[in-house]
């Protein structure tokens, strides 16, 4: 089974691992460098990871600074989003010396365990369709129990054993966590604060829907109940957390806000995109608008170098955005505009191809459904998907009687935001209240389409000194 099947890979971890023993124990990082990783961590992951401030980083004084465990984790977030110029080891030693250091039970302080496992986020040691001790899936899942063994889930109560009633992994009955709030950071990171904020509140949006596509019935709301939620989530926004796109360029450019808002529209987009017997699901008009804006949020981030700093869940966000805009693109009059918000997502997906294996299986999901390569299938189902990607389509086809009006997702925009609101912005969808009838499979269709083995595609990348032989070329 592909799950099983590991991609070709160097010895590089054998032979790091060899090499720390007692008598060549794990070094310290220099001052300047632990400096340096600190400064990134703040720049770059502060605003979703507020875990731990930057002085305790970088003040000897602090337990968390003194971590060889927490060093080394902060070591491989940092040569992964910037690395410097200076001399150092590259983030697959960081890695390996991490592995040493937490598999060894050398870092006593649980808190400062946590911290660092957490920071392992930015960092990808394998594909996720493979079973493997070094995914996401797996660091994360190792946090959540030990925050739970200590009792993170659970409001602190005098002479309580906060470790009693463990959940199963995180469930939001089994928790009575408050909501963060402005009053819980410093006051030099207010601005921060703000933005990680309104991003729980949005994820708890997101959890609830993940659960009503996997099961939709009435206790997982209906799809009408989730618009609205989203909807009233994006005008609770403050005046200086909303995308400034209602304009053809962005004139106040801010990363954060740009990142925040991914989750949101990829919400939009998988909320408003159905299963088909097709290859391609089908997408209406509130997923291609939420689609085309992660295409330009991707346009502005590209334009400013490096996408480095975004974890491997930008991977989905990407590739959602790029079904949907397969689907318009099948529309005659959005064809073009559609393409070339298809050919920017695909830069960006091909950029985090050389940091995230996840990348690199979306990248062969969609060079198999757009060539048609596919080694289990019929020369039949390969017309099928030409024939489904040239079919012309009406505007009329991108429409759903919700009772939602799908501008209101975008309470900003303009006909200038992208060429794709130029288009469907003035085109009238209908606000008939009925509940949509959405197909159960979507997730087994996505599924489908790019749970492969991917060792025999080559994209000229390596991705983290993991090589792969030579096969065809995207396109």
């Amino acid at each position: 089974m592909s799950m099983f099947n590991h991609p070709p890979r160097d010895d590089s971890d054998q032979v790091i691992s060899t090499l720390i023993t007692p008598s060549h124990p794990i070094p310290e990082l220099s001052p300047i460098l632990r400096q340096s990783y600190a400064e990134t961590f703040v720049a770059f992951c502060y605003t979703w990871c507020p875990v731990v401030h930057r002085d305790d980083l970088i003040d000897d004084q602090s337990p968390f600074a003194r971590s060889l465990l927490l060093q080394q984790a902060l070591g491989l977030l940092g040569t992964t989003i910037r690395p410097p110029r200076l001399s150092h080891q590259p983030p697959r030693v960081h890695y390996e010396r991490f592995k040493v250091l937490f598999h060894g039970n050398t870092e006593r302080n649980p808190l400062a365990r946590i911290i660092s496992i957490i920071l392992t986020y930015w960092w990808s040691a394998g594909p996720p369709s493979v079973v493997s001790m070094d995914s996401q899936y797996w660091w994360t899942s190792l946090a959540i129990r030990l925050a739970q063994e200590i009792g993170l889930h659970r409001e602190a109560t005098p002479g309580q054993m906060m470790r009693l009633g463990r959940p199963c992994i995180i469930h939001p009955e089994d928790t009575n966590v408050k909501l963060p709030s402005l009053d819980e950071f410093p006051h030099d990171r207010r601005d921060n604060a703000e933005v990680f904020i309104h991003w729980v509140r949005v994820c708890e949006i997101i959890g609830d829907l993940s659960k009503h596509l996997r099961n939709r019935n009435d206790e997982t709301g209906s799809t009408f109940e989730l618009a609205q939620r989203l909807i009233k989530w994006v005008n609770a926004l403050p005046r200086r957390l909303r995308l400034s796109f209602s304009t053809v360029t962005t004139t106040d450019f801010d990363r954060d806000v740009h990142q925040l808002h991914l989750p949101y529209l990829s919400a939009i987009t998988l909320l408003y995109m159905s299963a088909s017997t097709q290859p391609l699901p089908k997408a209406y008009g509130a997923a291609v608008l939420s689609a085309s804006c992660v295409a330009r949020i991707f346009e502005d981030l590209l334009a400013r170098g490096s996408i480095a700093f975004l974890p491997g869940i930008g991977n989905w966000y990407i590739s959602i955005a790029i079904l949907a805009l397969l689907h318009a693109r099948q529309i005659e009059s959005l064809k073009n505009v559609a393409n070339a918000q298809i050919d920017i997502l695909f830069i960006a997906l091909r950029e985090m191809s050389k940091l995230w294996h996840s990348a690199r299986m979306f990248l062969l999901g969609f060079e198999r459904l757009l060539s048609g390569f596919n080694s289990d299938a019929s020369a039949a189902a390969s017309q099928t998907v030409g024939n489904q990607l040239s079919q012309a389509l009406e505007l009329n086809e991108l429409n759903i009687e919700d009772g939602i009006n799908y501008r209101e997702f975008f309470p900003d925009a303009t006909v200038d935001t992208t060429q794709l609101f130029s288009v469907l912005f003035p085109h009238n969808p209908p606000s008939i209240f009925v509940e949509a009838e959405w197909t159960n499979d979507l997730s087994l269709q996505l599924q489908n389409m790019f749970d492969h083995p991917y060792d025999d595609l080559d994209f000229g990348l390596a991705v983290n000194d993991i090589s792969f032989p030579t096969s065809a070329q995207p396109r």
